[in-house]
Parts: structure tokens; C-alpha cells; sequence
């Protein structure tokens, strides 16, 4: 799973949840357009740890955040923490492992983190050939 794939999952899980309410991807012109409302989304970081030599952990956070800042439904925390606990990317669920609400210079915003483990798939090495064995007749020679 790549991190495009985990962003567009994103985007269509809050499309389809909130959809009478515009949804965005973050960009400096939205963040700072006090006409612009709805939804916005984006990663916020994102980390490859190696765990053994072919074991890795992906970590993922995301930025959602609520543009109008006057007017912040009272159930839009509980909305969006039902929306993205669980996410669904090609056919594989993803479960949240943080979700947290807070308010940063007075813009509400989510934090939602994801984490999986992934593992490097190694080439197939050369299966060991089968031996063929056949069995072989011996002659005795008598001497006279």
C-alpha cells in the first residue's frame, strides 16, 4: 500500500460520509481563504521503520481539519472519529491506531495516525532439483 493510496482512501471515506459538505485537499490557499468552508485533508508525516531485516512499520498522520471556525457542529468530532476509525484501501481494511480532536490557533482540527506492518517479499530461490535413482544389476562372474 503506498501513501497516494492511503490519502485517496481518505478523501473518498469523507466524501462519502459528509456529502452535502465540500471536502479539499490542504493547500496553503485554503487553509488562509476565510471564504472557503468544508473539510480539508493532508498528510501530515509519514515514517518507514525497519524492524528486522525484512520487516518494516509504516506510520501515517493526518491533518483533517474544519475550515468554517464560527460555526463547528457539535457532533463533527464524533463524526469524523466514526468515520475514519476504519478505512478501506483496494479491498484491505485499516483500522486507526490514534484519533485525537484539538484546537490549534483556533482552527479544530484531527489528527488521525495509521500504522501496519509490511513485509519485503524475498525472490523465490531455486527449488532443490530431484535426484533420480535407479537401481542397477549387478553380474557375478563365476571363475572356474
Amino acid at each position: 500500500m503506498t501513501t497516494n493510496q492511503l490519502t485517496m482512501a481518505i478523501a473518498n471515506k469523507l466524501t462519502h460520509y459528509f456529502p452535502n459538505i465540500p471536502i479539499h485537499p490542504a493547500t496553503d490557499s485554503t487553509i488562509s481563504n476565510p471564504d472557503t468552508k468544508g473539510i480539508t485533508y493532508r498528510l501530515f508525516s509519514a515514517q518507514l521503520t525497519r524492524e528486522r531485516s525484512d520487516r518494516f512499520v509504516q506510520s501515517h498522520a493526518f491533518e483533517i481539519r474544519w475550515l468554517e471556525t464560527d460555526h463547528i457542529p457539535e457532533t463533527l468530532p464524533d463524526e469524523l472519529f466514526e468515520a475514519l476509525e476504519t478505512i478501506d484501501v483496494e479491498g484491505t481494511p485499516y483500522r486507526a491506531t490514534e484519533l485525537r480532536w484539538e484546537t490549534e490557533n483556533d482552527t479544530p482540527r484531527m489528527l488521525v495516525y495509521y500504522t501496519m506492518r509490511t513485509t519485503k517479499v524475498s525472490e523465490s530461490a531455486a527449488t532443490m532439483q530431484q535426484l533420480e535413482q535407479r537401481p542397477t544389476a549387478l553380474k557375478l562372474r563365476e571363475n572356474n
